[in-house]
């Protein structure tokens, strides 16, 4: 299962459809063919709006309507700041050339969401493990196998 967390202001991703673009963006990352092609209810993500005045980057709130002195460095704080953190669990980055696929296809997916809209951004990826994931109380089936594939059919956690 990936777990996508989105921090952003209340001033991005204000619709349902820019959500939903985003979202669909993301679960392509993980269900196309060419990638790990998962289960769609493997992907969960969940988006946060945060205040300016409960999300800080460099001791200044973003956006801020009030620009520090010219002398600071960093970026400009009246842009919004979006933080994403991730986590994998169903799959797991198995060399250099599967992890820089993946952050590609991250970074493709983020783009028209976040970069082509001027927002400053990050994200991470962090890899739990396998052995302490359960859906539905029922162990995933092995990647690759005719049991995952018959829970990706269904899009629903089966009891086998």
């Amino acid at each position: 299962m990936p777990l996508w967390a989105i921090y952003h202001s209340p001033s991005t991703f204000t619709t349902s459809a820019e959500k939903s673009a985003l979202v669909a963006a993301i679960t392509d990352i993980y269900t196309n063919p060419a990638g790990p092609a998962l289960p769609k209810f493997y992907v969960v993500v969940q988006f946060f709006a945060l205040e300016s005045s409960n999300f800080y980057v460099g001791g200044i709130p973003r956006p801020s309507p009030q620009n520090p002195s010219s002398n600071e460095p960093g970026g400009d704080p009246s842009i919004p700041f979006v933080r994403i953190t991730i986590q994998n669990i169903a799959r797991k980055i198995g060399n250099d050339t599967v992890r820089d696929r993946f952050l590609t296809r991250v970074d493709d997916a983020l783009k028209p969401h976040i970069e082509d809209k001027g927002y400053d951004w990050e994200y991470s990826v962090l890899e739990t493990s396998r052995d302490l994931w359960k859906v539905q109380g029922l162990v995933p089936p092995m990647p690759g196998t005719e049991e995952e594939g018959i829970w990706r059919k269904e899009n629903k956690a089966v009891k086998l």
